[in-house]
């Protein structure tokens, strides 16, 4: 029998707690602001989260620019079609949701590793984004899971058969392996973007993603990086797909 802290096994007890924190996170938001209210529903998650000293919330900042991202690459008309990955407890989700808000048959599907958090995402979205036309699909996604094999799923199961937006929050060392994954399923359209976060504190890890992106790499995209003052100095690269003359240069097989 391992240690125990405060009666609880030392084992894990950081994650319990976490996970405790977003079943209170999500139970304040759902207490706390009404149904289908996607911006009450930030409103109340940050506030508890910044209080509760959770580190749970994206801030301000980011989330205008996650919306941004997703407006940008909304098509002219009709449904859109969201991949996000490492949703945590769900307020970058409402974010995308606020962009895609009205588009009926829109479909954002979001990974989670963490099954605590990502339940408590699922109660806060249904919660939040009930009658926003937007159809919700979370799904429990390891950090070490075969991608593409994920992809194939989701194309299958007729979830989306292309992606307006991807927004890349969960290992930042696999971002490049997971946009080649997409780029070899044909599942971006000149037009679609890509949200990328931590590209200071995790700037060691994504320095191939930033290279491959970069407009010179000639790999099809263009990349703009933003400042981010807040909850902490930050930044974050919002890419745009242009697409080429040719096809996008993947070398290494997926």
């Amino acid at each position: 029998v391992g240690a125990t802290l405060f009666g609880l096994p030392s084992k894990g007890w950081a994650q319990e707690a976490q996970d405790h924190s977003a079943a209170q996170l999500a139970k304040h938001v759902i207490e706390t602001s009404p149904e289908g209210e996607v911006r009450a529903a930030l409103e109340a998650f940050d506030n508890y989260s910044y209080h509760h000293e959770l580190g749970m919330h994206l801030g301000t900042e980011k989330g205008l620019l996650i919306e941004a991202a997703v407006q940008q690459g909304l098509p002219a008309n009709g449904p859109a079609f969201v991949l996000e990955t490492g949703c945590h407890a769900g307020d970058g989700t409402l974010r995308a949701i606020a962009a895609m808000s009205g588009r009926q048959g829109s479909k954002l599907v979001s990974t989670e590793a963490n099954p605590g958090w990502l339940k408590a995402a699922e109660r806060i979205v249904g919660h939040a984004a009930k009658n926003s036309g937007v159809t919700f699909l979370p799904r429990k996604l390891a950090e070490d899971a075969d991608f593409g094999e994920f992809l194939d799923t989701l194309i299958k199961d007729n979830h989306f058969s292309r992606l307006d937006t991807v927004i890349l929050d969960q290992d930042q060392s696999r971002f490049l392996d997971q946009l080649k994954a997409i780029l070899k399923r044909g599942l971006l359209k000149p037009g679609a973007t890509l949200y990328v976060d931590n590209v200071k504190t995790k700037a060691g890890r994504l320095r191939k993603y930033l290279d491959f992106v970069s407009a010179g790499a000639g790999n099809g995209f263009e990349t703009k990086v933003v400042e981010i003052a807040e909850p902490y100095p930050d930044a974050v690269a919002i890419s745009t797909f242009v697409g080429s003359h040719t096809e996008p240069r993947v070398r290494e097989e997926v």
